[in-house]
Formats: structure tokens, sequence, C-alpha cells
């Protein structure tokens, strides 16, 4: 890992690792919700599917962060 000396680069860090830990929590909220509330309509199915892209979208977000701080 490059370390970053700079003052902008840092703060592209932790927001970069803020959102994967954003990404986990998405992640567990798809795999335990229905376990714990299972799936009985079209909008638990919807609301689950939103969960599991915004997911997807924070992990998206931490790659652009973590690239944007290796370029500064």
């Amino acid at each position: 890992m490059k370390v970053v000396y700079t003052r902008q680069g840092v703060w592209f860090e932790i927001i970069s690792e803020f959102l994967v830990n954003i990404a986990a929590g998405w992640f567990a909220v798809v795999f335990i919700e229905p376990q714990l509330f299972p799936i009985q309509s079209v909008t638990d199915f919807l609301t689950l599917t939103l969960k599991f892209l915004l997911g997807i979208l924070s992990l998206f977000a931490a790659k652009y962060f973590r690239e944007k701080a290796r370029e500064i």
C-alpha cells in the first residue's frame, strides 16, 4: 500500500475506507434480513434489491476515491 502524504489524499483514503465499510453493512443486511424477515411481497424483494445495489454502488465509489487518492 502506497503511503499518502498529501492532506487531500488522506481524506480520499478515509472516504474510501468508510464506503467499503458501508458496503459491507449493506451486504450483511441483504444476507441476514431475509433470514429474520422472510420475503412476502414484491415490495420486500425490491427493497432487498435496492440494498444490494447500494452495496455495489458503495464499492464503486470506494474504488473511485481510492484511485483518486493514488493520483495525488
